[in-house]
């Protein structure tokens, strides 16, 4: 499983992480890649509801993690819409649906 460490120390989030989906990992992502390096994340990749230090306009988040692209990159928590992902593998931002990617014929 893949982590996330976007808390400050003594936070918590206010829903229990969701670590399973109803996508399959070869199904529903992928066509879901890192637009910077092309990581493809997988159902159990997570990330939280914190905009600290983010190119998202600062409103502090809610602190739940869960898939963003389960949601298109809205928060199941506060319903934030978030406008940037960041990857978790090169840790660069980038518009949230430039992760989208489409192939010929789909």
């Amino acid at each position: 499983m893949e982590q996330i460490y976007a808390f400050k120390k003594g936070t918590t989030p206010f829903f229990t992480p969701r670590w399973t989906s109803e996508l399959d990992d070869r199904e529903g992502f992928h066509r879901i890649r890192c637009p910077l390096c092309e990581w493809q994340p997988t159902a159990s990749s997570v990330w939280a509801c914190y905009s600290d230090g983010t190119p998202e306009p600062f409103f502090g988040g809610c602190g739940t993690l869960w898939n963003t692209f389960e949601t298109r990159g809205r928060c199941p928590g506060c319903s934030h819409q978030w406008l940037w992902t960041s990857c978790l593998r090169c840790h660069g931002w980038s518009r949230h649906k430039d992760w989208y990617v489409e192939e010929d014929g789909l």
